[in-house]
């Protein structure tokens, strides 16, 4: 598994040999008791250190092929001639209704605009006025709320709209009221006024 790991080893001097294995296990030692995503961050910051350029991740594509992206680009990746798709179209096509739906929306707005997954708390805040949408009230509320949902994952400057996310974004929300009712859910018929009893006149 070793030599799988530090590649072909014939015709290798055996110090070099030894130098790279010794390489490799305190590399496992250092990762093995990491999470995952712990893992990810020492792994970029090694990279980094060294001048190696991260190769970019594979996104999940939704089911069907996708409409042109706000960036222009068709589902093979090329330039479509069609003009990319702004924030306010994004919204009118998705129909965001609740702020934290806002959010995860300027999320994915975010990402396919700047080219970068990555943003802190206060870098979706000012899509709001940029929207033309009201601010909310209490803004690290509504941004704690995406977060709970599992829309987003919080981690600082490199916190990120989750798989879970950019699913629930493309498939669209239920409106701009930001209601959903429940599936077979009849409306409440009103309360029907029974007519007073007209009083006898009096003889």
């Amino acid at each position: 598994m070793l030599k799988d790991a530090c590649g072909p080893l014939d015709g290798m001097p055996q110090a070099k040999k030894r130098s790279e294995v010794d390489a490799v296990h305190a590399i496992h030692d250092a990762l093995v008791d990491l999470d995952r995503d712990t893992r990810e961050r020492v792994l970029a910051s090694v990279r980094a250190l060294l001048g190696m350029e991260r190769q970019p991740e594979p996104r999940i594509q939704a089911h069907g092929p996708p409409p042109v992206d706000v960036e222009g680009k068709v589902p093979d990746g090329s330039k479509s001639s069609a003009r990319p798709l702004g924030l306010n179209e994004l919204i009118i096509e998705k129909k965001p209704g609740t702020n934290p739906e806002y959010l995860a929306t300027f999320a994915y707005f975010h990402d396919k605009r700047h080219g970068s997954p990555y943003f802190s708390r206060r870098d979706l805040e000012p899509y709001f006025a940029k929207a033309h949408v009201p601010a909310p009230g209490n803004y690290d509320r509504d941004f704690a709320a995406a977060v709970k949902h599992g829309w987003i994952y919080e981690d600082g400057d490199e916190s990120y709209l989750t798989t879970k996310g950019i699913e629930v974004v493309e498939r669209g929300f239920d409106g701009a009221d930001g209601r959903r009712k429940p599936k077979g859910a009849k409306p409440r018929a009103k309360a029907s006024v029974k007519p007073k009893a007209k009083k006898s006149a009096k003889r």
